[in-house]
């Protein structure tokens, strides 16, 4: 599988890129960005069946291509896959991850990964499927592995809102729901909801607000990738609803 760069992206200047490879439950996608200059960006997308055959085609491409083996400024694998979890950072030993992996995703048959989010003083544990995982470490030294939620927590505790009261913050994505709680800074809550209609992400959305205890009149939405569906459902029960702003590229800064 050939694959041809924009004519501005030549490949002794891909040092001063970051590659972002994403690996989500039936595609892969990577891209190439240069943070000083948006114009050099190029982003491509591989479907398959399930995962194994999106990755064995991302294979495929990886041979079929000089540039890969470039040097890139960064390098960043970022997990979509729906087995995640926290642990209060104080209880968390590193040496005791076998025993956490073994408690907490009894199903696992992967390489599980975890990521420290200071601010939250949380560690996140994921699992990335073993083949996918060797291949990215055996290929790509330097690379960074993360989980998507990382990064969205991260973001969203950039706004200023969340320190004046409850606020939640939710990503509407093509097969599922990502949804993100605070409380006066304080995460409360961070969870993926398999679900493709719109109703149904209403559902998730509504029944974690009650849960929480929000406040229809004073509390806030903060919402990304929206449909009207979704978007019209959330106004009946929910006063204040903000557009979430989210960058195509969303990058470690660790």
């Amino acid at each position: 599988m050939e694959i041809r760069l924009p004519e501005n992206m030549h490949l002794n200047r891909l040092n001063e890129s970051i590659l972002t490879i994403e690996v989500h439950p039936d595609r892969m996608t990577f891209s190439l960005s240069n943070p000083d200059n948006e114009e050099d960006s190029y982003y491509h997308s591989i479907s398959g069946t399930d995962l194994s055959d999106a990755f064995s085609q991302f294979q495929n491409a990886y041979f079929d291509n000089v540039f890969f083996a470039c040097s890139f400024k960064k390098v960043q694998i970022i997990n979509h896959l729906s087995i995640f979890t926290f642990v209060p950072a104080i209880l968390f030993e590193e040496e005791d991850e076998e025993e956490y992996t073994q408690f907490l995703f009894t199903s696992a048959s992967g390489k599980i990964l975890h990521q420290y989010l200071q601010k939250q003083a949380v560690i996140l544990l994921h699992e990335l499927p073993q083949n996918i995982y060797d291949f990215f470490k055996r290929t790509f030294v330097d690379a960074q592995f993360m989980h998507w939620t990382a990064l969205f927590i991260t973001h969203c505790h950039k706004e200023p809102s969340i320190v004046a009261g409850n606020c939640m913050f939710i990503s509407k994505q093509e097969q599922a729901i990502y949804i993100l709680c605070f409380s006066q800074d304080n995460l409360l809550l961070c969870n993926q909801f398999e679900c493709k209609k719109d109703h149904d992400a209403a559902y998730y959305v509504l029944y974690i607000w009650k849960q929480l205890q929000f406040d229809q009149q004073k509390d806030f939405v903060y919402i990304a990738d929206t449909t009207p569906v979704l978007l019209e459902e959330l106004k009946r029960y929910i006063a204040h609803i903000a557009p979430l702003q989210i960058p195509s590229l969303l990058v470690c800064e660790s």
